[in-house]
């Protein structure tokens, strides 16, 4: 039971200097969102006010840079002749295309201030590419409304020429109707002024058949 003790304590002990360890050779972490248009000149600056200290730049976990004042070393890695790091606080990228997005990460190591490490997640934008989709999503917004409206008033006027036609032709059909009624009357009115004279010329012919019958 002691012996388990003792090597609980012992774990407990070796895991406190672990985190102590990691505290100590990390002290400072300084994380950033950057980002930049296609075709400008990006900086990276890792601020240190101590002489004698190493520098590690990397991207993406890969190393383009490392300098040691101590050892008097540079080893240069870049992924792009468009980089440079002068002095070895600052990376400076020219002319930044699309594929330079990611992380970039620098750290410093020195007797005083232990370690410290600064990153950045560089993001590079095409403006062109950007600019065209906000015309093109400007012109959806115009366009679509003025379509709509378009339609909407199309079918208002051709609504209002059916109505309109449809109207003329009842009054036509009206008048029609009209004319029709109004020419039966005047046949009946003619008919019986036809009748009315037939038989006042009878009238007139009879009495003068009864003269001459006379006469006879």
């Amino acid at each position: 039971m002691e012996t388990l003790l003792s090597w609980d304590l012992v774990s407990v002990v070796i895991m406190l200097f672990l985190v102590c360890t990691e505290s100590a050779a990390d002290t400072t972490k300084y994380q950033k969102n950057k980002s930049a248009s296609l075709g400008e000149i990006v900086t990276l600056v890792c601020n240190n006010s101590e002489m004698e200290a190493s520098y590690i730049w990397t991207k993406d976990t890969v190393l383009i840079f490392s300098h040691s004042d101590t050892l008097n070393k540079t080893e240069r890695r870049f992924t792009s002749d468009r980089m440079s790091v002068d002095p070895p606080t600052k990376l400076t990228i020219f002319n930044v295309e699309l594929h330079d997005t990611g992380s970039y990460r620098c750290q410093i190591t020195d007797d005083q201030s232990g370690v410290r490490t600064m990153e950045w997640n560089l993001t590079i934008t095409n403006n062109l590419t950007d600019h065209a989709e906000h015309g093109l999503r400007r012109l959806l917004l115009f366009t679509i409304p003025s379509a709509i409206g378009g339609v909407v008033l199309c079918i208002n006027i051709c609504c209002m020429v059916w109505l309109c036609r449809k109207r003329k032709q009842e009054q036509t059909s009206h008048c029609d109707r009209h004319r029709e009624v109004q020419q039966e009357c005047n046949e009946e009115v003619i008919y019986e002024n036809c009748l009315a004279t037939d038989a006042a010329q009878h009238c007139q012919h009879g009495p003068t058949t009864l003269r001459e019958k006379e006469a006879d």
